[in-house]
């Protein structure tokens, strides 16, 4: 892996680790584009352009959301206990 900066006084193990979450953040947006599918704005005023990339976010945002709290209680994804008498 190469990467290039031009902050010298930064010990190395710090700048990869910024490099590292900049990939998480860039992940994150890329996520949420497709999922809102945010090609293109079909707005020419910058009112309705901004509502409408707001109700995107919005709606990305909240399936985000849905979705973790989908998994987290999702019987698939649960280690289900047994009990003394089952056994």
């Amino acid at each position: 892996m190469i990467v290039f900066t031009t902050d010298l006084s930064t010990p190395t193990e710090t700048i990869l680790e910024w490099y590292r979450v900049r990939w998480q953040i860039e992940l994150t947006f890329k996520r949420l584009k497709s999922l809102a599918q945010l090609g293109h704005l079909p707005k020419y005023d910058a009112q309705g352009s901004r509502a409408w990339l707001y109700g995107k976010l919005f709606v990305a945002l909240l399936t985000e959301k849905l979705v973790r709290i989908g998994r987290d209680i999702s019987p698939w994804g649960c280690v289900l206990q047994r009990s003394a008498s089952a056994q």
